[in-house]
């Protein structure tokens, strides 16, 4: 199979590419990215396999002509809520299988939108495909089915890490596109799935997790596509959030220049250097973190007519920084695409199309020491 990396020159990207140029399904790897000379350097350090190209997503003709040659189009360009729709609506004109890495609930429900058309062109799209949204989609399908009820399907990630520390030197604080993302989405209302339904929300809503093994701490609500695409394939679920657990610092901080953005005090850029410049957000002083897993997935139900919990990780998170978390995942579904491992049509999340014990099994490789482990960690006590 022929794939083109679309944003294959950035952090992100650039792990995607190395993962998937490995893979013998992949037959030819296009590096295609704003920068030409970047996506031509990245695509001679992955061999004869790759070629660099310069493409600007926005031009839709170039688009167009860029994904020409390929059978997948893999967009790692955000924000999604930019970049998402109109990368996957030239893939479904042009009949290509999709997936990305898209981490925004907006563009999720918009890309949905777009079913019938994948559908009737014969395509499959694979949205939101990373650690979380991603993994957390498919720890997610293996907790509901541990259960016989499922009431509460919660997917839950560790806030804070890669966060910068603060400069000594407040002038040289710069605005980063991650945190930005993440102030955005506190600041803005929030959808959830509650009482069998959409309602708005707020974010930074505090609630209580209890791990089995672990015990109870803290989490709060979060703005992601995980709430808008499990209902559509678990839809008897009652509650379905995506959640944050963190030192509470942190949160405290993060409400602080949430607040002044809401109030006009702050643009989300100066929000995003207030935030890294923000004091007690960080290490000790912050408070104590739980000892949860970093992504992992919990619900609440009844086993054999009795009330009970179950929460859900893998032993093979990739090793590695933020770039390995998120599209190591990403390339394993590509590469399960190119094998025709799936094969249902339409627009996705990954808990609609995706084998969970397959993927699961294809990270083993990734996870260094930990890959002579089993793949899932499952965990059930009675509630």
């Amino acid at each position: 199979m022929r794939l083109i990396i679309i944003g294959g020159a950035g952090d992100m990207g650039r792990v995607a590419c190395r993962t998937t140029v490995a893979d013998p399904a992949i037959t030819s790897l296009t590096v295609a990215d704003r920068d030409g000379a970047r996506a031509a350097a990245v695509a001679e350090e992955l061999g004869a396999k790759a070629r660099g190209i310069e493409l600007d997503i926005t031009d839709q003709n170039a688009l167009r002509a860029a994904i020409a040659d390929a059978d997948i189009v893999l967009n790692t360009v955000g924000p999604f809520y930019l970049y998402g729709r109109p990368v996957l609506e030239a893939a479904l004109d042009a009949g290509k299988h999709y997936t990305d890495i898209a981490d925004d609930w907006e563009p999720t429900m918009e890309m949905l939108e777009l079913d019938e058309v994948a559908r009737a062109k014969g395509v499959t799209a694979i949205i939101g495909m990373g650690a979380s949204p991603g993994m957390s989609n498919l720890l997610a399908a293996v907790a509901y089915r541990q259960l016989d009820e499922v009431g509460k399907l919660y997917t839950v990630w560790r806030g804070g890490s890669g966060i910068p520390k603060a400069p000594s030197n407040p002038d040289e604080v710069k605005p980063a596109a991650a945190i930005e993302h993440w102030i955005h989405n506190l600041a803005e209302p929030i959808l959830v799935w509650r009482d069998g339904a959409f309602q708005d929300s707020e974010a930074l809503e505090e609630l209580v997790v209890d791990y089995p093994g672990i015990g109870a701490a803290p989490v709060w609500t979060c703005g992601h596509p995980e709430p808008i695409t499990l209902p559509r394939y678990f839809p008897d679920v009652k509650e379905s959030l995506n959640l944050m657990f963190a030192r509470p610092g942190l949160i405290a901080a993060a409400r602080a220049v949430r607040d002044r953005v809401r109030s006009g005090e702050l643009t989300v850029p100066d929000a995003s250097k207030a935030f890294i410049l923000e004091p007690g957000r960080r290490g000790p002083e912050a408070g104590p973190v739980p000892e949860f897993p970093g992504v992992f997935a919990y619900a609440e139900g009844t086993k054999a007519g009795r009330p009970a919990r179950v929460a859900v990780s893998t032993n093979h998170m990739p090793e590695g920084e933020m770039g390995e978390a998120t599209c190591v995942p990403t390339a394993i579904a590509v590469g399960m695409l190119a094998r025709g491992e799936i094969s249902a049509t339409g627009v996705f999340g990954p808990e609609g199309c995706v084998d969970p014990l397959v993927f699961f099994d294809r990270l083993g490789p990734f996870a260094g020491d930990r890959a002579s482990l089993a793949p899932l960690d499952i965990r059930m006590e009675a509630a």
